[in-house]
């Protein structure tokens, strides 16, 4: 009786290899059972090794496929794992943190370098500019100082000196050419030229605005110590005695002498008018006669009219023929037009009448003295005089003052 080794494969096979029976079971089914029916060994024998080889092969496929797919659910853990730990994400938030910190490094050097060949391009600018061209070889230093105040940049002789000094000139003459006007050491030593030239403009203004606050606050406090003083008690030379009154209308000879060179031409035509008016003529006669008279008694009066021991009565009738005086400034004027245009008669008639107001004016003065008042009828100009007399000013006191 012959062996049966071939019935025992499709036993054997599952024992051996686990994993392939279900690929070699159909595959080997149809040979035994062809051998079963007759078939000769060796067929049978080819046909049992070629499926363990087919098994074989299977197994390690299916070993293969199984290796890789638990290397993927590895790696898909250790990812897990590393975005749920902590000082992964920290590592990679530092990564990402250097990063950003090249690229603005980066960024800067890129600025930094802009800014240079701005400044750069702005240095030669300027210097073609200074030149008045870029084929100009160069420019002397006087000529360099009246460019730059041309420029907005004024420059003293030893700023002047200074810069020459800071581009390396030893020795005059000094020559600055382009490459000079366009370096850098240029224009940082003229920078600092206009910073000392801005805080030297800053400081004097400071100054004045000191001063003018000084001024302002002793001219307030001369004024409020104006106001008070009769509060006060402080004592005023109010002596009204006939003194003070004839010396009081006597002041009124500098205003009358002035207007009477206007009333010239009339008397000259009219000569009953300088017997009528014959003392005036006089006096006008003898002013003019010595030099600078009329001016040593407009500066006398001034000064006078400040003086607090003599009467204010006096002081105010100086002041008030002072103010008159000055008043007669304008139509000196205007008369002096008319008679350079050839308009005689019409200054004739001006002169007469600006005349005839000052005199007005000085027979009202005379008379309210000779009463013992003051003589504050006079429009605009009696009001000037009260300021100046009481409170040292032109000007009205604020309304807080006057309440």
């Amino acid at each position: 009786m012959q062996p049966r080794p071939v019935r025992l494969v499709p036993q054997l096979v599952p024992q051996l290899v686990p994993d392939a029976a279900s690929h070699v079971a159909p595959a080997t089914a149809a040979p035994i059972a062809m051998g079963s029916h007759g078939s000769s060994m060796a067929p049978r024998m080819v046909m049992g090794s070629m499926g363990l080889v087919s098994a074989a092969v299977a197994c390690r496929k299916h070993r293969k496929l199984s290796g890789i797919r638990s290397v993927n659910a590895n790696l898909t853990r250790c990812r897990a794992e590393g975005e749920a730990d902590p000082l992964l994400a920290e590592a990679k938030a530092a990564a990402e943190a250097a990063k950003l910190q090249l690229e603005a490094a980066k960024l800067r050097a890129e600025a930094d370098e802009l800014r240079k060949a701005t400044a750069t391009a702005q240095r030669k600018e300027r210097a073609v500019r200074i030149l008045g061209s870029d084929e100009v070889m160069g420019i002397g230093l006087p000529e360099l100082m009246a460019r730059l105040q041309e420029e907005g940049t004024e420059l003293t002789g030893e700023q002047g000196l200074a810069l020459a000094q800071a581009m390396g000139f030893q020795e005059e003459p000094y020559f600055f050419r382009l490459e000079d006007l366009a370096s850098e050491a240029f224009d940082k030593k003229l920078s600092a030229i206009q910073a000392e030239n801005v805080k030297a403009r800053q400081a004097e203004a400071k100054k004045r605005e000191e001063e003018r606050a000084n001024q302002a606050a002793n001219a307030a406090n001369a004024a409020s110590s104006t106001t008070v003083s009769p509060e006060m008690g402080e004592v005023v030379n109010d002596d009204r005695s006939l003194g003070p009154r004839l010396t009081g209308s006597l002041a009124y000879i500098l205003p009358l002498t002035e207007a009477f060179k206007f009333m010239l031409p009339l008397v000259q035509q009219f000569h009953p008018l300088g017997v009528i008016f014959g003392p005036i003529t006089l006096l006008t006669v003898l002013l003019n006669t010595i030099p600078f008279i009329p001016l040593i008694l407009f500066v006398t009066f001034i000064i006078f009219a400040q003086v607090k021991d003599i009467p204010r009565l006096v002081r105010f009738n100086l002041e008030q023929a002072v103010l008159i005086d000055m008043a007669l400034t304008l139509p000196s004027f205007i008369l002096s037009t008319l008679e350079f245009s050839g308009n005689l008669e019409v200054a004739s008639i001006l002169g007469g009448l600006t005349f005839a107001l000052t005199f007005g004016i000085s027979v009202y003065a005379v008379l309210c003295n000779l009463d013992g008042k003051d003589p504050d009828g006079v429009p605009l100009i009696s009001n000037v005089t009260k300021n100046v007399v009481d409170r040292g000013t032109f000007f009205d006191p604020p309304k807080e003052d006057n309440k």
